[in-house]
């Protein structure tokens, strides 16, 4: 439906517009003090007034209250700004707990394994090892130069970079595997947890960047959602994990990762669908060979398009944020996107399975060469794409 979902959006906007006012009071302690003591009552007190009302009348007739949406907004905005001063007053009074947290300790000891792993694998290419470990873990530190530059002067610097993208794939992979369960609705809570919590798990071992916290939020607000039967509207998703993870840690909100995590699916979630409508391709011919009607339904120039729209709605919406903190424009994204973007997306899918076998001596040759020589033609096209 139309305009689904706009209120929650107006809500987190308002409430990320709060905490980024709190985060610029932070430094002072007395403005901070004052402001968070300030909007916990101006919060409570507009978030009454709807309930009061709501109170007096029937439910159908607290919307004709004109006041009631500014209140709610309002409330929103002054308790964004209340997560923000808490956040910052409460720092250095966390304590010491006696040590990390058992799941983050495991979380690191099994980083490290991975990451090891991954050295290990006997590519033919050494590069290979390098840009697995960048794309798995988010290390670039054994990434050598000329690959990063080339990544980063073709615009494919987020292909590097955690983000929904790679935790999008690892997704895709879990919810493929955990299918075996079943379609009840029993199974159906058993594999939205188990998604959730290998998803929780990856995301800490992988660091807990803002853009792959982001894209955790995204996959738990679905699986929950799937859960308990409620539609999974996209920009409902999109502003609940933009409230929780501001609230969590308003400092977030100072991130170039976060900003343009967020920016990037705000265009595929208001633009690409429009986009994607753009491109009428003409209707197959009926045929009763069942090859022509596989053939018919690949669409590979709908496909095309696609991945095309999609590059370029992220690409918009992020184009001003990206020139404001780097001061470049990547000409060639489209080319860069277009080729970049299936080829990690190929090598993920293989290094999983090749990083799963090769410590059980049961990862065939050839699953390791194909992993490389994807990986050699990214690394290759990409360093073509720079060069123009």
């Amino acid at each position: 439906m139309k305009g689904e979902g706009k209120e929650l959006t107006d809500f987190a906007l308002l409430f990320t517009a709060g905490a980024a006012a709190g985060l610029f009071m932070a430094p002072e302690y007395g403005q901070a003090h004052t402001a968070a003591v300030i909007s916990f009552f101006a919060s409570v007190s507009l978030a009454l007034y709807p309930a009061l009302i709501l109170k007096k009348t029937n439910h159908g007739e607290i919307r004709n209250d004109i006041l009631v949406p500014y209140m709610l907004r309002a409330a929103f905005f002054c308790t964004g700004l209340y997560c923000a001063c808490i956040s910052a007053l409460s720092e250095g009074f966390t304590g010491d707990a006696g040590g990390q947290w058992f799941l983050q300790a495991a979380a690191g000891r099994s980083a490290s394994r991975l990451k090891a792993i991954i050295g290990s694998i006997p590519f033919r290419d050494r590069e290979s090892n390098a840009l697995i470990l960048a794309l798995i873990t988010g290390d670039k530190t054994e990434l050598p130069t000329q690959i990063s530059t080339s990544f980063r002067i073709s615009g494919a610097s987020h292909i590097l970079a955690l983000s929904g993208m790679h935790l999008g794939v690892v997704y895709i992979i879990l919810s493929r595997v955990f299918s075996v369960i079943g379609n009840s609705p029993a199974a159906t809570r058993a594999r939205s947890a188990m998604t959730i919590a290998v998803a929780g798990f990856y995301t800490m071992m992988t660091g807990a960047g803002a853009s792959i916290v982001r894209a955790f939020l995204f996959i738990t607000l679905n699986e929950t959602a799937r859960c308990t039967g409620r539609k999974r509207l996209p920009m409902n998703v999109f502003s609940a994990a933009l409230i929780i993870q501001a609230a969590l840690s308003p400092e977030v909100l100072g991130s170039v990762s976060f900003q343009l995590s967020y920016l990037a699916m705000a265009g595929i979630y208001i633009l690409y669908p429009k986009m994607q409508k753009w491109y009428k391709e003409p209707q197959a011919k009926k045929t009763g060979n069942p090859l022509w009607r596989q053939i018919n339904n690949v669409r590979p120039m709908k496909r095309l398009w696609d991945m095309a729209a999609m590059s370029i709605s992220c690409q918009i919406f992020t184009a001003p944020a990206a020139w404001y903190y780097f001061g470049t424009f990547p000409p060639y994204f489209l080319i860069t996107n277009l080729i970049a973007v299936p080829l990690s997306t190929a090598a993920i899918n293989l290094s999983i399975p090749v990083i799963i076998l090769w410590p059980l001596g049961l990862c065939p040759d050839i699953l390791i060469e194909a992993d490389n020589a994807v990986i050699r033609a990214m690394c290759k096209s990409l360093e073509i794409i720079s060069g123009l």
